[in-house]
């Protein structure tokens, strides 16, 4: 009987285990230096993007049931608060994820994870939470 099987699947039943990265992952994460730098962190379509990619990296580099999910969440949490005007937990939950971050990184993933301390700063940052963007 026929069978319809995946490439991608098939191709992670042959490939040694990469490490780390866990059973959720799709694999290596689509990063794009041109399609991050472009956006504007002040619209919250472009910081939820961030906030996935984040996840998309970690979720391929780090064990999901380590801490990140929770500092990640956190972190978006400081984010939505501060669009409502109580900006006093972003700077500590921006700056729990990157020192977790730094602590993870590697030689082999550096690159990656400091794409996620690069879009955590971008977010951190954005001037719409600093109260200087007259968009909304």
């Amino acid at each position: 009987m026929a069978q319809i099987v995946y490439i991608d699947d098939h191709r992670r039943a042959r490939e040694p285990v990469r490490g780390i990265a866990t059973n959720l992952s799709h694999g290596r994460p689509q990063l794009s230096d041109r399609d991050l730098w472009t956006r504007d962190y002040r619209e919250s379509d472009n910081i939820m993007y961030a906030i996935l990619k984040i996840k998309e990296i970690l979720d391929y580099h780090l064990y999901y049931d380590d801490v990140w999910p929770y500092l990640l969440l956190s972190f978006l949490e400081a984010v939505h608060n501060t669009t409502q005007g109580d900006d006093k937990a972003l700077p500590g939950t921006g700056a729990s994820l990157k020192d977790y971050v730094l602590s993870a990184v590697t030689p082999q993933n550096k690159r990656d994870l400091s794409m996620v301390l690069l879009l955590t700063d971008l977010i951190e940052k954005s001037p719409h939470y600093r109260g200087t963007s007259s968009t909304s």
